[in-house]
């Protein structure tokens, strides 16, 4: 039963149980005058012991079907708007099964069944032209994503192949070099973000189509010995012992690992544990810090999920599409100190 039909069910109960408070003093008084009429045409007199009997009996046969007649009327009432509720609301609860399905990222429009009541088919129409804009708007801002990155790559190498150029002049003097070099350190982060655009345009466009079965024990050892210098300073504690395969992208699923174990090193600082366990289809990665990221803001793109090391903001937006493409469940938790992301595939 739905919420509105059982708000006015009850007030109409209470509003019933009132009447009938109201009905039986009315009724009882009603007969007994009609009552006393009659004995009195036809000249009876009843002893005080017989009318009391009488009145007695009155009382108890108007409440017994008074009250019987009120409990077949308030089943009726409520079995009738039971299944007039049923057949009116129906269309709206199809409109919002669609609602709760719909995914924009799908590109994918929405048909909502088409219904005999007005208002229904207003709503549907309404929440189309919405839902088509919404689709529309997404289209044209991922599309211009992936074209503006594209035309980035091109000139950021050439600026960048020129700074290595003017870096290897003899001629520079250190306040020079040094300005080169911070340049050329902010456009190196440009082009990392630039190409995590690219990749996202390419996620939601569907175009890494190609599936393996992968053993993630392998996957993730060849990623730690890609990335051992970098992890030179820190002292990671393994426990692969599963030999659990996941069926994937072999290219997303190493861009998701590894971007999991960059951000762990990023907030770790030198010679402490990162702590990275495999058991089963759970993938646990722990690492010490002071202070707790911001949930609201963990997976969002461009966002800063700590100030203390803020990174591009596209890193674990990445993670987050790559999972929720393959319904791989990534969950984030702050615990005795130790940040703790656990990835259940």
């Amino acid at each position: 039963m739905s919420k509105l039909l059982s708000k006015s069910l009850k007030r109409f109960a209470a509003y019933a149980g009132i009447v009938l408070a109201c009905s039986i003093p009315v009724y009882y008084f009603a007969i007994s005058t009609l009552w006393h009429y009659e004995l009195d045409e036809h000249n009876i007199i009843l002893t005080p012991e017989a009318g009391r009997e009488d009145t007695f009996f009155i009382i108890g046969a108007i409440t017994l079907l008074t009250v019987l007649f009120f409990a077949l009327l308030l089943g009726g009432f409520v079995w009738l708007n039971r299944r007039i509720s049923h057949r009116l609301w129906q269309p709206f609860y199809h409109t919002l099964e669609k609602i709760r399905a719909f995914d924009l990222s799908s590109h994918t429009a929405v048909d909502f069944e088409r219904s005999n009541i007005a208002e229904f088919e207003e709503l549907n129409s309404s929440i189309s032209r919405l839902l088509d804009s919404n689709i529309s708007a997404y289209r044209q801002q991922k599309e211009f994503t992936e074209n503006a990155s594209h035309e980035l790559q091109t000139p950021l190498a050439i600026v960048q192949s020129k700074l290595d150029l003017l870096m290897q002049d003899s001629s520079l003097t250190s306040a020079q070099a040094q300005i080169i070099e911070e340049t050329n350190n902010a456009l190196s982060r440009v082009s990392r973000i630039n190409k995590n655009l690219l990749l996202l345009a390419k996620i939601e466009s569907q175009q890494f189509l190609e599936l393996k079965d992968i053993a993630l024990s392998e996957i993730l050892q060849q990623i730690l010995d890609l990335l051992s210098t970098l992890f030179a300073e820190k002292v990671i504690h393994r426990k692969i012992d599963s030999s659990y395969i996941v069926k994937g992208n072999p290219i997303l699923l190493e861009i998701m690992l590894t971007n999991l174990l960059m951000n762990a090193m990023r907030h770790t600082f030198p010679r402490q544990e990162i702590e990275l366990s495999l058991s089963d289809n759970v993938l646990v990665i722990s690492n010490p810090g002071m202070h707790e990221l911001d949930r609201n803001q963990l997976f969002g793109r461009f966002s800063t999920a700590s100030a203390h090391t803020p990174g591009s903001g596209l890193g674990l937006s990445i993670v987050k599409e790559i999972s929720k493409r393959y319904l791989w469940n990534v969950n984030y938790s702050f615990q005795n100190g130790n940040h703790i992301f656990e990835v259940a595939f």
